[in-house]
């Protein structure tokens, strides 16, 4: 029992290093994801695991996922656009959003961007959040409760994640959090989530390019 107790102490503390590294070691553009998926490799692999056993798996990688990666992705983004970004504007000042104005009439850096939103925001956010902490929650932390509270918990510190941003843009991300992870807990495929999440992040960097979305990415 002591052990078990110090083995999920041990990895409640591996979930904050994930959650806090990128924002307090100053490592450049982006490389922070390499030091971080390389130390769930070896996290995985000091417990015998690869990265199958948190979802990524080549086989589900299918044309079916892919619509579905499609399709709840430009769900997302017209839920922000028609939904809650204007929800927020009407009920609150929302000071202008100018993190991703470098991008704007720029097409070089909007390419290199939006490069990089599919590999970390998409691919290395949903390993992350999705795939390794909410596993860790649901199968060792939390396991034999109820999977929704794993399943809010982990958005809660995606939102957390994206604490540099403003308020709004850290309630957006639990929600897009949530959305994520229903969609992976429904499916069983990480794929989906990491295809949909890719796709939001590239769709709204796209509008912010052309400035016709509110400025809400994370």
């Amino acid at each position: 029992m002591e052990k078990k107790i110090v083995s999920a102490i041990g990895k409640l503390g591996f979930v904050v290093f994930l959650v806090i590294f990128p924002h307090f070691v100053p490592l450049p553009f982006y490389s922070y994801a390499l030091v971080c998926f390389g130390a769930i490799f070896l996290m995985l692999r000091k417990e015998g695991k690869t990265f199958r056993d948190i979802g990524l798996i080549k086989g589900k990688f299918t044309s079916r996922a892919i619509i579905l990666g499609v399709f709840t992705g430009l769900t997302w983004v017209a839920f922000m656009q028609f939904v809650y970004i204007p929800s927020i504007k009407y009920f609150f000042e929302v000071s202008d959003y100018t993190e991703y104005n470098f991008i704007k009439s720029n097409m070089t850096m909007l390419i290199m961007t939006v490069f990089a939103a599919i590999v970390i925001g998409g691919f290395y956010e949903e390993i992350v959040f999705r795939g390794y902490i909410q596993s860790v929650f649901e199968k060792r932390i939390f396991k034999g409760f109820n999977p929704l509270i794993s399943m809010l918990l982990t958005s809660l510190l995606f939102g957390i994640y994206h604490v540099q941003q403003d308020i709004f843009a850290v309630i957006a991300a639990f929600m897009g959090g949530m959305y994520w992870a229903i969609l992976s807990k429904k499916f069983g495929n990480l794929w989906i989530p990491i295809i949909s999440h890719a796709l939001f992040d590239t769709v709204t960097l796209i509008l912010i390019y052309k400035g016709a979305f509110g400025a809400i990415t994370y």
